[in-house]
């Protein structure tokens, strides 16, 4: 049996009691512990971003037709999410997934079949990050971009056949339909053009909080931006195999020179909602100084790293990563809404409580991630109640669905990424949830290190950064 299969075995028995190094989270203790070597050095962090890139580099696939299946996949929607609910989205943060590990992949050969799901972050049509939980990867001033993440909601934005569809990033529901700017995105920008004038964008939708509320005082039309992280067709050109460095100056240079897309709102024009291209800089660091140090007009919720060399990836993967920090993010180390869900689940005294989301397996047997597959993170036999106000999983949680969880410490083998035990306790069902909307492990991870004083902090982010700049200048003295 390998070391990842003995890691599931722990895992699928009764969580032991985490080890104390004298990291706390919520009064207990956890075992993130890791060195500055484990930081820089090759670990499964950097084995896995480096298959990543490999395997992305060498796929072929026909990226014009699965362009057009996404566009007819938005067209044919029944509509019963169509209307535009943007009031919701400003509320939601983004969810932010983690990747599959290969150095895991072994771990879950014997619950393969009891984990198994229909659902999966890649049904939004979107790339997902890795959580920078614990590594700098090597090359990130070399190879990397780096740009503030907006707070606000996720979503898959389609312009086709005369209207602008948005698809939410937690389950690919339809959340807004309107008419835009972009090409094929308005009765305006059809014209003239052929049934193959479509665009697909990644974007955020964020609101000004001051702006939102003057809004609703005034009962006035939603002032609203879309920003813009990337570009995966463009006017019937998809782009989906072209790597990140293309497809960012591909986006800046057509949405602020050819088109007026970002010009303010117009419906006289067909354009009832903006969009803004973020800037992005090498992830240098002076890269990363600024792009930390940016005011980008609305409430940001931490950075997103992105290798140069990548192709966008639909689903989750290592070659995007997302971080934060309380400079970065007011909610780096509290979950929103945390009170509340402790409040009905009649918990009480929980010093920064961390609050995660796990599926229960087709089986009933386990609770896993929403990882691509997924991970085994407790037995659900195993698994107690957080109080007694709250109804036991067997009778308030179905198989397949998403359920809160108050977690206090997790045992973590950092070199491998494998949690070999975790202290979590049962909260309750996550309302309409299924396994698409369950965290994914570096998510967990992130958090946990978040509410300790090992987590990794952007001192350490500017030190890889500048190590390997530095080194690059004495490779060039040499020759």
């Amino acid at each position: 049996m390998s070391d990842s299969q003995r890691g599931a075995a722990r895992m699928a028995t009764a969580p032991t009691a985490p080890t104390d190094d004298g990291g706390g989270v919520g009064g207990r203790r956890t075992s993130l512990k890791s060195s500055s070597s484990s930081s820089y050095r090759g670990n499964a962090s950097a084995h896995r971003r480096a298959q990543a890139l490999k395997s992305s580099q060498s796929r072929r696939r026909d990226a014009l037709a699965y362009a057009r299946a996404v566009v007819t996949g938005c067209g044919e929607d029944s509509g019963a999410h169509a209307s535009t609910v943007h009031a919701d989205a400003a509320s939601s943060a983004m969810d932010a997934h983690g990747v599959e590990d290969e150095a895991r992949d072994g771990a879950m050969v014997d619950v393969a079949q009891a984990t198994t799901s229909s659902s999966s972050p890649s049904s939004s049509g979107l790339t997902m990050p890795e959580w920078m939980w614990d590594d700098v990867p090597h090359d990130l001033s070399t190879k990397w971009y780096v740009r503030s993440r907006p707070r606000g909601a996720r979503c898959l934005v389609v312009a086709s056949k005369g209207k602008t569809i948005t698809r939410s990033s937690r389950d690919g529901r339809t959340t807004a339909t309107f008419q835009s700017a972009l090409p094929g995105g308005s009765a305006r920008t059809m014209r003239g053009r052929g049934s193959d004038c479509f665009c697909i964008l990644d974007c955020v939708y964020a609101e000004d909080e001051k702006a939102r509320k003057d809004d609703n005082h005034r009962g006035g039309v939603r002032n609203g931006k879309y920003y813009v992280l990337d570009v995966m067709a463009w006017n019937g050109a998809a782009m989906y195999d072209c790597d990140a460095e293309f497809r960012f100056f591909w986006a800046h240079t057509r949405l602020t020179q050819e088109c007026e897309a970002c010009e303010r709102p117009d419906v006289a024009k067909g354009r009832e909602f903006s969009f803004a291209m973020l800037p992005w800089y090498d992830a240098d660091a002076h890269g990363v100084r600024a792009a930390y140090a940016e005011d980008i007009g609305v409430e940001r919720d931490g950075l997103l790293f992105y290798h140069k060399e990548a192709a966008y990836d639909v689903g989750v993967t290592p070659l995007v990563l997302l971080w934060r920090d309380a400079v970065t993010s007011r909610f780096f180390t509290h979950d929103e809404g945390a009170s509340a869900v402790l409040a009905r689940a009649g918990v009480n005294n929980e010093s920064s409580p961390h609050i995660v989301s796990l599926a229960k397996s087709a089986d009933g047997t386990f609770f896993i991630t929403g990882d691509e597959p997924p991970l085994v993170i407790a037995a659900c036999d195993a698994t107690p109640c957080a109080s007694s106000n709250v109804v036991a999983h067997t009778v308030s949680l179905a198989p397949g669905r998403v359920g809160r969880f108050l977690a206090r410490g997790f045992d973590v083998d950092v070199s491998s990424g494998v949690v070999r035990s975790a202290d979590i306790a049962y909260l309750g069902p996550k309302p309409n949830a299924t396994m698409a909307a369950a965290d994914l492990l570096s998510k967990i991870l992130f958090n946990a290190r978040a509410r300790t004083a090992v987590s990794l902090d952007i001192q350490r982010i500017l030190t890889g950064a500048s190590q390997r700049a530095a080194m690059d200048a004495a490779d060039d003295d040499m020759m």
